[in-house]
């Protein structure tokens, strides 16, 4: 269970704040970068700022597969910071998602909470003009099957191939995207902007999206 400050779970509930990434990579050095403009200091690790630059993770699973990947996404990487994300470097390296929430104003910090763990896998760069450059990040996490034993999957396919006439879990799917709105807002949805019903109302940063 993810422990989060009471100001900062007051926020999320008000739909308010604004929720910015961090991510710490235990290479030698220790990176560490968040969505930011300044330099900050929580939990005894002090994060470089990557200027409002786009910092996504997404996360993708499904019920009794596999474990997935988490994948980063940064845009607009100045050459000094690319330069700490050499890949012989920092490959394998254990790798700490957090996520920090601010009040409106974006000034005050309410409170943060790890987001996810994993390893660093691939980190392929994409060269921009201007000298800024794309990179991609992939992190291997065990944590979605930690709990799965075995081959077996719970699913209606898997279950037939034991017995052909067995649907207990013809009713039982899951597909979910879990996607974390990292240096603002998030994005508006339909029902939202249109007063649409079937979700949660307008407002809110960095509320997180399950579908």
């Amino acid at each position: 269970m993810k422990s989060i400050a009471p100001a900062a779970l007051a926020a999320l509930e008000r739909g308010d704040p604004i929720v910015v990434g961090a991510v710490e990579i235990a290479s030698d050095p220790v990176l560490c970068v968040w969505g930011g403009y300044r330099e900050i200091t929580f939990d005894g690790r002090t994060f470089k700022p990557l200027r409002d630059r786009t910092l996504v993770q997404v996360a993708g699973g499904a019920l009794g597969g596999q474990a997935q990947s988490i994948t980063l996404v940064l845009s607009g990487i100045e050459p000094e910071v690319l330069e700490l994300l050499d890949a012989s470097e920092v490959a394998g390296a254990p790798v700490t998602l957090w996520r920090t929430i601010w009040d409106s104003s974006g000034t005050q910090m309410l409170g943060y909470d790890v987001w996810g763990r994993g390893h660093l896998d691939t980190l392929p760069r994409e060269e921009e003009i201007g000298g800024t450059a794309k990179i991609t990040a992939t992190i291997e996490t065990p944590a979605r099957s930690s709990g799965r034993r075995g081959a077996r999957m719970r699913s209606d396919a898997d279950q037939r191939l034991i017995d052909p006439n067995d649907g207990f879990f013809k009713n039982v799917a899951y597909a979910g995207e879990k996607k974390l709105y990292w240096g603002g807002r998030r994005a508006d949805r339909a029902g939202s902007v249109l007063g649409g019903g079937g979700g949660r109302g307008s407002g809110g940063g960095g509320r997180l999206v399950q579908r």
